[in-house]
């Protein structure tokens, strides 16, 4: 059963959500060229990751995975989730995966964003993100992932949409 949650995005979106296990689903928004988007987004509490599909993504990549690497703060009622660079677009089984930004990830360690405790650790995050979800190691099969979309989001991708969100820095 899910529980209510609020999802502090970025410092800059406050959005009503609902927890379920090792998963969180939220609603919001944003602009995009003069039109308001309205957004679903998931965040893996075990990896560190949040995913979504991009309403902004072309017609041809309709249905694809964005996949965030994030720092999570967790008080219970309020979670807080803040992009941490490293991105991996995730299309059909039989496309590959692509990951993006290590290089902006790299250039955050060495100007001293990201100390090198909170780098080795979104590194092994990342890792831990890829092999449980879309690394197929010895598996030759290419009409699925081994669990993506992730397994842990299925009770929540069901529930209807309601975004209730606001900017706090409007």
């Amino acid at each position: 059963m899910a529980t209510p949650v609020t999802v502090i995005r970025d410092g800059a979106i406050r959005a009503a959500g609902h927890r379920h296990g090792a998963a969180i689903a939220y609603d919001w928004g944003f602009p995009w060229h003069g039109e308001e988007k309205l957004q679903r987004s998931f965040i893996l509490l075990d990896t560190g990751f949040q995913i979504n599909q991009p309403v902004i993504f072309p017609d041809q990549q309709r249905g694809w995975w964005y996949c965030d690497l994030v720092r999570i703060v967790d008080n219970g009622h309020t979670v807080h989730v803040d992009d941490d660079w490293i991105d991996v677009i995730v299309g059909p089984p039989d496309h590959p995966y692509r990951i993006l930004d290590l290089d902006e990830y790299g250039d955050a360690i060495a100007a001293g964003e990201i100390d090198a405790a909170a780098g080795v650790d979104g590194l092994r995050r990342t890792q831990m993100f890829l092999d449980r979800h879309l690394n197929r190691r010895h598996d030759t099969r290419r009409d699925s992932w081994p669990d993506f979309p992730p397994q842990a989001i299925a009770g929540l991708a069901a529930l209807p949409f309601d975004p209730q969100w606001e900017l706090l820095h409007p």
